[in-house]
């Protein structure tokens, strides 16, 4: 089992999760958003490729930062639960007192989320909009998987490790439709909800 890899970001500080992380970034998305802050993962970019013992020992340089302050390791994207397989293999060769985040559009099968829901620390999930209208204008995709596995994230009472981010996206959604979103998430107990707004960059 291999990462596909396009980058590697270490020492960021309450971003992608608590304390000290190294932000690793991996290949392939499924979805086509109009906005997307990193196309590259759309193309046949270059990327590295590392064994799940390999990346193990880049990450873990920063072994002491992450035990001090309770950081560790995000696995973003593109779509990080692409490679579920191999983060489930390298979350169990990872030391103690690390922890593991995922940034994710949970728009994948549901057996590529159920076996990492009890290892990850916490899923950052960006869910476009609850709308599915609205999300596959934006996305080229339905949100079906999205909403079931929101539904199957909540029936297992894993809501506390969800952080969910509900974007303003020019063009497509309006405040109308993200209050509904958040009334949809809060209704399913999920509590930690970021509202933002993105910052389309101008050709």
């Amino acid at each position: 089992m291999m990462f596909k890899v396009q980058t590697i970001n270490r020492h960021r500080m309450k971003v992608d999760g608590e304390g000290v992380t190294t932000l690793v970034g991996l290949y392939g998305c499924p979805l086509q958003c109009k906005y997307c802050i990193n196309e590259t993962v759309l193309k046949e970019a270059p990327y590295k490729e590392y064994t799940p013992d390999a990346l193990l020992q880049v990450v873990m340089q920063d072994y002491c930062y992450f035990v001090a302050t309770n950081g560790g390791v995000t696995f973003g994207g593109g779509e990080s639960l692409l490679h579920s397989e191999v983060i489930q293999e390298f979350i169990r060769i990872l030391p103690e007192h690390v922890s593991v985040n995922l940034e994710t559009s949970l728009n994948v099968k549901q057996d590529a989320v159920i076996p990492l829901l009890e290892p990850v620390h916490q899923f950052i999930i960006d869910i476009k909009s609850m709308n599915g209208s609205i999300y596959e204008a934006y996305t080229k995709l339905p949100n079906q998987r999205v909403l079931e596995n929101l539904q199957y994230i909540a029936e297992h009472n894993y809501q506390h490790k969800c952080r969910i981010r509900v974007p303003r996206i020019p063009e497509f959604n309006d405040e109308a439709d993200i209050e509904n979103s958040v009334s949809v998430l809060r209704n399913l107990g999920f509590e930690n909800i970021d509202v933002f707004s993105y910052i389309i960059k101008e050709d």
